[in-house]
């Protein structure tokens, strides 16, 4: 059988894939403004929310754990240079290690030029609920596009 071509359909001034998957409102976002949370069909809270490209309104800075970003690079520790600093337990950053649980981190500044970036979907409906999927509400009638 012959291979399908896969197509995407791109549309706006910002060229947006049609299919992306809905904005739904994230669970870090829903415990923020006391809604129910979203739950797997066992019952459980999954343990990530889903993430959507969303542009930073500021520069922010943050703090990136070392040796996270692969499960093996701490076992070529040797190969890697230091980190940038520690958090000790209250948070705070120092250039040194100022204890036993201080945790070495990379300090990273992102600003809004960088592009987007991938975070929790906080968006909420006007009157305050969650968004649960595409429409205001669980199934909403289909709204056919206006045609001029």
């Amino acid at each position: 059988m012959a291979q399908r071509p896969r197509i995407a359909h791109l549309a706006g001034p910002t060229a947006t894939i049609q299919n992306s998957p809905p904005l739904v409102t994230s669970n870090k976002a829903r415990r923020k403004y006391g809604l129910p949370t979203q739950k797997n069909p066992d019952g459980s809270e999954p343990r990530f929310d889903a993430l959507r490209a969303q542009r930073l309104a500021a520069p922010a800075t943050v703090y990136v754990e070392y040796f996270s970003a692969h499960p093996l690079e701490a076992d070529a520790a040797e190969l890697y240079g230091p980190p940038d600093g520690y958090l000790d337990a209250s948070g705070q950053f120092h250039k040194e290690r100022t204890g036993p649980q201080d945790k070495a981190v990379f300090e990273i500044e992102i600003q809004p030029e960088d592009g987007v970036y991938p975070m929790p979907y906080m968006a909420r409906k006007a009157d305050g609920g969650a968004w649960d999927g595409e429409c205001t509400e669980p199934g909403a009638p289909v709204t056919l596009p206006m045609r001029l």
